[in-house]
Parts: C-alpha cells; sequence; structure tokens
C-alpha cells in the first residue's frame, strides 16, 4: 500500500522486522565494528581521490542505477548577502588597530542561517549566501557533484557553517525522497516539543520510558523501521507541525516518509543544533523548561556512528558526527542514499557562546554509492576548513 502526499506517493516498505534479541545484538555489533568500517571507508576515500587525480574519472563501486536528468541552471552563483549579526569590529589600542572577533551566539547564528537558506539560488550547481567562495572552492565542489552525474545519478546539498550561518547549496530546492532520513528530525520534534518526556525516556524511569527509550535508540542506530511505525502512530504529526511552525520550508512537512529538499533537511537539523546543544535549549510546546542537558546528550549520542552514515565514515574518530542516513532500492520505484546531520569539531563546547561546526544534508538517488557521498561530504569539508582558515 502507497501513501498519497502532496509531495508524491510515498512507498510504504520496510526491513525484515527483528526480536528484541535479535535488536539488542544488531545494536550492539554495530557500534562494537563502526570505527573499523570508518578506518575502511576513509582508506577508499583516499584511493578514489587518487584515482580522480590520475585519470579524471570516478570509479565504479557498490550497486543500483536510476535514470535521471540534472537540472540545467548556472554553474556557480554567489548570492548577495542578508543582514547579519556582525563577527568582527575594529578598536584602537596604543596607536594600533587590532582586529578584535565578536562571536554571534546560536540563536543569532540560527537565524542568519535561515536567512541564508532561503537567499541562496536553490537551482544551481553551487550556490553560496552570507560567503563568498573561491574559484578553487567552487570548481571543488562543482567536481564531487558532476561525479554523480557522470555516474547517471542526482544529488542535491545544503550546508550551514555554525559559526556565522553562511550558506553553501548545490540543487538545494530540488524534491527528493527522503527514505529514513527524515527519522531523526521527527524524533527531535517529539523531544522538543515534549510530545515525549525525554528526561524520563533517556533514563527509562519507568516501563514506558523504557519501551519509548527501546524505540529512539533502534530508530537512530540501526534505522529500525518498525520502531519508527511505533512512534509515529502513537505522536502523528502535530508534534513536528509544532516543531517547524514558523521557518520557511517549499511546502508543508509531515515528518513521515517524504518529499523534501536539502534545504528543508538542513534547517531541521539547524533546528536541531539549536536544541541539542544551546546551554538553554527551547522551551517545550506548552512552555515548561526543556529537557535536561543530560538527557538532550543521551539523545545525541544515539546519532553518533548511524548505520550507513556515508558523512560519519569521511570524518576522523576525534571529531563529533551526529547524523542519520536513509536510503531504499528500488521498493515502490524510489531510489535514494541520503544522509543528513551535524558535524562538530574534537573537543567542541560552550556551543550556545560559541557555535561551531556544521550541519550538512546531501540527498541523492544514487543507492548503494556510499563512495560517492562520502567523496562529497570530504570535499564540504574541505571547503569549510578553508574558509575557517581564511577567517
Amino acid at each position: 500500500m502507497q501513501k498519497k502526499t502532496k509531495r508524491g506517493t510515498i512507498p510504504k516498505w520496510r526491513d525484515v522486522p527483528l526480536t528484541d534479541a535479535q535488536l539488542d545484538v544488531s545494536i550492539a555489533r554495530h557500534r562494537k565494528s563502526i570505527a573499523k568500517w570508518k578506518g575502511i571507508a576513509v582508506a577508499s576515500t583516499i584511493v578514489a581521490a587518487a584515482g580522480m587525480l590520475s585519470v579524471g574519472t570516478v570509479g565504479v563501486f557498490g550497486d543500483g542505477l536510476a535514470n535521471a536528468v540534472h537540472p540545467t541552471a548556472a554553474a556557480t552563483q554567489t548570492m548577495p548577502m542578508p543582514p547579519q549579526s556582525p563577527t568582527a569590529a575594529s578598536t584602537p589600542q596604543s596607536g594600533d588597530i587590532e582586529k578584535t572577533v565578536v562571536t554571534p551566539n546560536l540563536s543569532e547564528v540560527a537565524a542568519d542561517a535561515f536567512a541564508n537558506l532561503r537567499a541562496t539560488d536553490g537551482a544551481a550547481a553551487v550556490s553560496a549566501a552570507g560567503i563568498t567562495l573561491t574559484d578553487a572552492e567552487s570548481a571543488q565542489l562543482q567536481h564531487a557533484v558532476s561525479a554523480y552525474h557522470e555516474q547517471g545519478f542526482e544529488v542535491s546539498f545544503a550546508v550551514v557553517d555554525m559559526r556565522t550561518g553562511a550558506v553553501i547549496t548545490s540543487f538545494a530546492n530540488v524534491p527528493r525522497y527522503s527514505a529514513s532520513s527524515i527519522k531523526a528530525p521527527y524524533i527531535l520534534s517529539l523531544a522538543q516539543t515534549g510530545a515525549l518526556d525525554l528526561d524520563s525516556v533517556s533514563t527509562s524511569v519507568d516501563a514506558d520510558a523504557a519501551y519509548l527509550n527501546r524505540l529512539i535508540t533502534a530508530t537512530l542506530t540501526v534505522s529500525d523501521n518498525d520502531a519508527y511505525e511505533s512512534l509515529y502512530r502513537r505522536y502523528g504529526t502535530p508534534p513536528f507541525a509544532a516543531w517547524t511552525a514558523g521557518h520557511t520550508f517549499d511546502a508543508p512537512l509531515t515528518g513521515y516518509y517524504e518529499f523534501l529538499t536539502a534545504s528543508d533537511l538542513a534547517r531541521l537539523w539547524v533546528l536541531g543544533y539549536q536544541y541539542l546543544f544551546s546551554d538553554a535549549a527551547p522551551a517545550k510546546a506548552d512552555g515548561t523548561p526543556a529537557a535536561s542537558k543530560e538527557a538532550r546528550a543521551w539523545l545525541a549520542q544515539q546519532m553518533r556512528g548511524s548505520l550507513n552514515s556515508s558523512i560519519q565514515m569521511a570524518h576522523a574518530e576525534s571529531e563529533e558526527v551526529y547524523t542519520k542516513a536513509g536510503w531504499i532500492y528500488g521498493e515502490g520505484d524510489f531510489y535514494a542514499l541520503n544522509d543528513a546531520g551535524i558535524v562538530l569539531p574534537a573537543g567542541a563546547h560552550d556551543l550556545q557562546a560559541h557555535p561551531q561546526g556544521y550541519v550538512l544534508a546531501i540527498l541523492s538517488d544514487a543507492c548503494g554509492r556510499n563512495d560517492l557521498l562520502s567523496e562529497l561530504a570530504t570535499v564540504v569539508d574541505d571547503v569549510i576548513a578553508d574558509l575557517h582558515r581564511a577567517s
């Protein structure tokens, strides 16, 4: 049975359901082996990069093909910068003028991020707002996007620099099937709105809280579809609608498997960043205080090393990566390999006063081609690092 929405037809698909014992073993094995696979993935990325330098093409790994035609657009578009929070001021000291850096707080950065996501040209191969890319940086990103097109795939991405709110996008207004990448934002909406008591759930204070703990853990760590279905049947769309109210999305979202854009998904993770890492997280929908920092830290931890995360595979162990991937291999004639989340530098702290890292959302139809997604995530990371060094 398929579900009709304003964005298209959503296939009803499920993994083979697991018993409780099998699920416990799956989660334990997954967490034990993630470090090993990240090392393999990083090594594969280096080999792939070397191959591109030597022959000028991207090797074919993995499986799955989908027919697509990428949108026609200007190769690069840099949008005017909207009004933003000040990042630097000059003050004279002892006859010399020294630059005093004024770091915007998290609320200011989030506001700038939403403005910049609206300002980018979402139909362009590469567009930026709040920052000016060099020709070399634009070329790096275009090359990574072209690698998909050369293999017959489509891809969109949006990255938000959480130090400043600056944004870089590629075809970011093209709706694509979310698959399971929507699961983490949906659970974040349940927590922030107070639909569930995250303090109780994180500590499993009673049988019902323990049951919800298990559903959330299974959904985020191994993408268990039945666990997610149980959460959605219990809470429905209202918490997600309340969480996203007041923010600009290309079309109303439900929090279920659906079509959305890379800009949409990036907006959801900026909201997630605010909730997870703010010292004064937004209050619940009923006005009561947000969940404790400990409870929010527990929720964030469930997104580290999540199953099939190509963004995670592109980063070192020392970095803090919180992601949720999504994939579908042709069920209902849908193809997707998506990933989205938050990347923080090692030792990042005090993110309310000094936000760091970035939010990245990637949507594609390149199911089975984690190599392409990891390479794109690596290039994005390199460009963000260049921007940070230049600032």
